[in-house]
């Protein structure tokens, strides 16, 4: 038993020495050694490590990051509990783009009610864009001192209160003016969504958490148009509005019962050394010896971060300080691009070129974006699902060192699936007659929009994985520039789409719009080769 014991007691005793690089070497100890001795053994060892609770919680010790023992810790929770507020944040990311995209259907209305044009009327959605992309900056330092909780539940109560007060809007002004704040209020889960998923799911399981919210965010424009389409022919744009209210006060309430603080303050787990005895153990203890209650993540409102309110500018702008990381700058970039080219493209144009070539009306157009939603459905089970069971491969063969380089060639057909996609869909789209719905552009489009998603998942699991070891704050950072980054991005695509279209036909600016996104293969590729070198380099920047 001692002989079979040894290799985790060494781990242990090397622990003594720095946290992190002890933990590390008693979870490699633990795998080496649970194929080559009895269970009895191995608890035993892990028991002698002070590591009993995470054992019987959770069946193994070689987790990322490590949970505390305390029931409240979001790591510790029930799955149903994790489940639960995963797909909450994920439907509210939704409502983003949800949103944004949700006037689309009644362009038409706008042009008669207000006397505009249709171009105008499309800056309804723009607008939204990207203050989606910029007020994930402000809300996520926001949240970190005051918590998530909050922060949503403002967010979902205010979001259905501006959304009443735009169906009742007489003028184009005041209904641009009402769509941007609305936007600033449904902005913070386009940020600390994903934050959520690293604060609640370990990183074995974070590419299928991460995938779940992806593909809602990405759900958003398609399902947008598909079901307003429906409002607007049988009722009017007013009803745009009122439903969404209605959808953002169902969220608040659901966030009140199943929405509990995922922000932990996690207690540092700190290895002594006692003669031969090596006990991890936890240097933080509840206040008067008081377990915490299952409800008290639903009822503790606190101040997370003490750092002053006056340096809440700077923090709004540490984000940026992305675009200097290799990594993360080239991931977003490539996920941004693609994003555009595809869903942005697919999403904005569909009703001004397929809609109108057809002769369909509101409802009928609505229905197009049910390919594109097929798309999206059966590719994130690849991208997820997938990716973690790839990554998981990857790191059995390296011997247990994970990179998060190995998720990345999972992404890799999904530039291709783009080109072709995109390219048949202007192609069919212009060779197809006026006036005769044909389907063989949105099968197009259903490509583009599964190869993108193979594309999102991997490429923002990446980008926050490549900085968790610089710390929460960091991989916040990434996944907040990531999305600022896309937005950016998108929110100029319209106002060119239309001249291309004109000028280089729908042939050309297809092929253009497709190798574009295609060429953004090259990005992820340098970072399959130098990511490692870069993360290195920057982390040896940062000791």
């Amino acid at each position: 038993m001692a002989k079979a014991a040894q290799p985790l007691q060494d781990a242990a005793n090397a622990a003594a020495t720095t946290q992190g690089s002890g933990l590390e070497k008693l979870e490699k100890a633990s795998r080496d050694t649970a194929n080559v001795k009895p269970e009895t053994a191995l608890r035993e060892d892990v028991a002698a490590a002070g590591l009993q609770k995470v054992y019987e919680r959770h069946g193994r010790i070689d987790l990322d990051p490590m949970p505390s023992d305390m029931p409240d810790d979001p790591l510790n929770w029930q799955p149903w509990r994790k489940n639960a507020m995963l797909w909450l944040v994920s439907i509210h990311a939704c409502m983003g783009p949800f949103a944004a995209a949700a006037t689309i259907p009644a362009f038409e209305s706008f042009v008669e009610d207000f006397g505009i044009s249709i171009t105008q009327a499309s800056y309804t959605v723009s607008v939204q864009i990207i203050f989606l992309g910029v007020m994930p900056l402000l809300w996520s330092p926001i949240s970190s001192r005051i918590g998530r909780r909050p922060v949503f539940l403002i967010s979902t109560l205010l979001s259905a209160c501006l959304a009443f007060a735009n169906a009742y809007v007489k003028s184009y002004g005041a209904m641009i003016a009402v769509r941007i704040l609305q936007a600033i209020t449904i902005a913070p889960p386009q940020s600390i969504g994903a934050a959520c998923v690293t604060e609640m799911f370990f990183a074995h399981e974070r590419g299928q958490k991460m995938g779940v919210w992806a593909l809602l965010v990405s759900l958003g424009p398609p399902l947008a148009p598909l079901i307003m389409g429906f409002v607007v022919y049988n009722k009017s744009w007013h009803w745009i509005f009122y439903l969404l209210s209605i959808i953002f006060l169902a969220e608040f309430v659901l966030y009140v019962f199943l929405g509990p603080e995922t922000l932990y303050d996690r207690p540092n787990r700190v290895v002594a050394s006692d003669d031969a005895t090596v006990v991890v153990q936890e240097d933080k203890k509840e206040p008067h010896g008081a377990a915490p209650k299952w409800y008290t993540p639903y009822i503790s409102f606190k101040r997370h971060d003490r750092t002053p309110w006056s340096r809440l500018p700077m923090e709004t702008l540490a984000p940026l300080k992305m675009v200097l990381v290799m990594p993360v700058f080239l991931s977003a970039t490539a996920y941004a691009v693609t994003f555009t080219y595809s869903n942005v493209l697919l999403t904005i144009e569909t009703p001004a070129l397929l809609g109108r070539k057809y002769a369909l009306n509101a409802q009928q157009t609505g229905l197009q974006f049910i390919a594109y939603l097929l798309g999206a459905l059966l590719g994130e089970p690849i991208a997820g699902y997938g990716s973690d069971k790839f990554m998981q491969w990857r790191t059995k063969r390296a011997n247990g060192n994970r990179e998060p380089e190995f998720r990345l060639p999972v992404a890799l057909p999904g530039f291709f699936l783009i080109l072709i996609g995109i390219v048949e869909f202007f192609c069919m789209l212009n060779n197809t007659p006026a006036g005769r719905w044909n389907v063989t552009p949105l099968i197009g489009g259903g490509i583009a929009v599964f190869g993108l998603q193979l594309i999102t998942t991997v490429c923002l699991t990446y980008a926050v994985e490549s900085q968790a070891a610089l710390g929460a704050g960091a991989a916040r950072n990434a996944a907040i520039f990531t999305a600022f980054w896309r937005q950016l991005y998108a929110f100029t695509a319209p106002f060119y789409y239309v001249q291309s279209f004109e000028s280089l036909g729908l042939p050309g600016a297809g092929g253009l719009y497709a190798a574009l996104a295609c060429a953004m293969v090259f990005p992820l590729l340098a970072c399959m080769i130098f990511g490692k070198k870069w993360r290195r380099a920057q982390y040896s920047r940062r000791q």
